[in-house]
This record gives structure tokens, C-alpha cells and sequence, in this order.
């Protein structure tokens, strides 16, 4: 009968071990559960906030220290972030080291260190134009083409070259700021023509763009050495001086194409020495019915490409946005950490 009651007494304290294990097990494995839904929790928090700070209006709200940024991005991210969570924001230039923002409702009492504690960290890196400045005062040239073959159309297009040349250089005259810069216009056909001299008046130089007729062969030399004499006579030496040429041809005037050619090198390397910048577009669909190479050796900012006369007007953009506003960019760093302390 004692046996008995002390083999009884075995498997009791038995099965009282096996329950203890079985709670033991069940109670980290839920904890465990817990943890890694938390810290999942977390990291989807995280990403949610990088995300939404990776935005250049954000950023630059923070870096021009806008009325309220503070308050309203320490809003913008609590309303992101599940409840009792800490973090730390730093957003800092990499180019300057300079800290921009620090943002943290991380206490003294919070240690982080705590082996409980469930952490995020993520460094993302963004490029942003911080500022884009309209300081340059320019004196423009449009040097264009008015040869024969500029009253062709191009495969594709509804008009012919000479007139989306003649609406995107207009469009180009609609970016200049006429109370500081001033801007001229030269033709080119057989013969180069000073159609009218520098001036702030948009409305003129618009009114000379539109009396363009195509007729004739090349002569770019000629063109690039009117330009020359208008800067010289008629330039400001405090404004940048800009050639912009557009053909759609080779250059074979004066007398024929192999003294052309050479003629108008000679001319634009006379223009780069007097500091004009110039930028050239070759105009058409088959290269080989311009001197693209030419060209290329003419400018001393950028060589444009349009196949289609449809594309001048964006590249005349593109030329403005070049030539008249002076952006710097930086690489902002945020920098974001986050914890849930139990």
C-alpha cells in the first residue's frame, strides 16, 4: 500500500512537471508571437513614415523653415506611428554635415538599451533642388535657319519646320524676364541678316520671328559673324552672352561647302574666345541632311537633337531652363529610429 501511494505520488509530481513545460512552452511561444508582430508592426510603421518624408515638398518645407514645419511634420509623424511608440528623426545634409531637423519624443526614462525593447532603424537618402534662382541676367541671340528646306514638313508633322521653328522660338522669348534681359534675331539663308538688334521688347522681337520666310541656301558662317558684331555693338558687359543657333541644313554658303564649313568654325571659335556661350540644334529626321558634327563643334553649352520639328519647343525649354535659372541640389539624409519599450 506505501508503494503504491509512492508511485502515485511520482507520476503526480510527474505530471506536474510535464504541465509546468507545456505552460512554459505555450507562454514563449505566445511571447515570442507577440514580439515579432510587434516588431513587424513596427518596421511597416517605419517604412510608412520614410515613405511619406520622401518627398521633396516635405523636405524643402523643412529646410526654408516654414511657419509651423516643426509642429506639423512632429504631427505628420505620431499620426503614422502606432500608440506608445518612441522615435528620434534627424534629417541632415550630406553635402553640407549640416543638421537640418531633429525631432524626438524619446524621454530620459527610456532606456534604450532594454533588452525588451522592440527597435527600427532606417537612413534613406534623397536628391533635392533646394534652391532654383532666376539670377542671371542674359543678352540672347536666335540665330535660325531660313533656308529652302525649312519649308519642308517632316514624316509626322502637320506643318512645315519653319513654323514650329518660329513657335518654339517665341515660346523661348516668353521665358526671358524682358525687365533684365534682352534678346536679338539673326536669319540665315544664302545670306545672313540681322533681323533686329538686342532689346527688352518681347513683342518685336516676336513680330521679326514671325516674318521669317524659307528661301535659299546656308550660310552659318556669315549668321555667327552678325551675331558676333550685334554682342559687340550692342551687348551688355554685365550680362551673359548667349548664341542660340537651329539648322536644318549643311552649311555651303559663301561660295561652297568645304570653305562654308571652315568659314563657320572660324566664326564660332572667334565667338568663344569672345565668351559667348552656344548652344545648336540640328533640325530633322535623317541626319545625314545636316552637318551634325558641325554643329557640335559650334556649341560650347550643349548640342540638341530634334528629328521632329515638333520637338523644338521643348528643346528651347530645356535651352531656357539651362541658360536662366541657376539650381543647386543637395542630398538630404533622414535618418529615423523607433521603439516600443514594454
Amino acid at each position: 500500500m506505501v508503494t503504491r501511494r509512492g508511485q502515485m505520488r511520482i507520476i503526480e509530481a510527474l505530471i506536474a512537471c510535464v504541465l509546468m513545460f507545456l505552460c512554459l512552452s505555450v507562454s514563449i511561444f505566445f511571447s515570442n508571437v507577440y514580439k515579432v508582430t510587434e516588431a513587424t508592426e513596427l518596421e511597416e510603421a517605419g517604412l510608412n513614415v520614410i515613405s511619406t518624408l520622401d518627398d521633396p515638398e516635405v523636405i524643402e518645407k523643412v529646410i526654408l523653415k516654414q511657419d509651423g514645419w516643426d509642429s506639423q511634420l512632429k504631427s505628420l509623424i505620431e499620426n503614422l506611428l502606432p500608440p506608445d511608440t518612441f522615435y528620434n528623426l534627424t534629417i541632415y545634409s550630406s553635402v553640407t554635415g549640416q543638421e537640418l531637423a531633429n525631432l524626438s519624443n524619446i524621454v530620459d526614462q527610456v532606456n534604450q538599451t532594454n533588452s525588451e525593447t522592440s527597435s527600427f532603424r532606417q537612413v534613406v537618402t534623397i536628391s533635392l533642388p533646394i534652391t532654383r534662382n532666376q539670377t542671371r541676367k542674359v543678352d540672347v541671340m536666335l540665330v535660325m535657319d531660313r533656308s529652302g528646306s525649312m519649308g519642308q514638313k517632316e514624316p509626322g508633322d502637320q506643318y512645315n519646320k519653319m513654323h514650329y521653328a518660329k513657335e518654339a522660338a517665341k515660346t523661348f522669348v516668353d521665358q526671358l524676364n524682358m525687365s533684365k534681359d534682352m534678346v536679338g534675331l539673326v536669319s540665315f539663308a544664302t545670306e545672313a541678316t540681322l533681323d533686329i538688334h538686342l532689346t527688352n521688347s518681347s513683342s518685336d522681337v516676336k513680330a521679326a520671328i514671325d516674318d521669317l520666310h524659307p528661301n535659299g541656301w546656308t550660310n552659318i558662317g556669315d549668321a555667327i559673324n552678325l551675331t558676333i558684331q550685334e554682342f559687340q555693338s550692342n551687348g551688355r558687359s554685365d550680362s551673359i552672352w548667349v548664341m542660340i543657333l537651329l539648322s536644318d541644313g549643311k552649311a555651303n554658303r559663301p561660295y561652297n561647302e568645304t570653305y562654308a564649313r571652315e568659314y563657320a568654325l572660324l566664326q564660332a571659335e572667334a565667338a568663344r574666345e569672345l565668351g559667348i556661350r552656344s548652344y545648336t540644334i540640328g533640325l530633322g529626321a535623317n541626319t545625314s541632311d545636316f552637318d551634325e558634327d558641325l554643329l557640335r563643334q559650334i556649341a560650347s553649352e550643349g548640342y540638341y537633337y530634334a528629328p521632329s520639328a515638333e520637338d523644338l519647343t521643348e528643346i528651347y525649354l530645356m535651352i531656357a531652363q539651362d541658360l536662366l535659372f541657376e539650381v543647386n541640389y543637395d542630398i538630404v539624409t533622414i535618418q529615423l529610429i523607433l521603439m516600443r519599450a514594454r
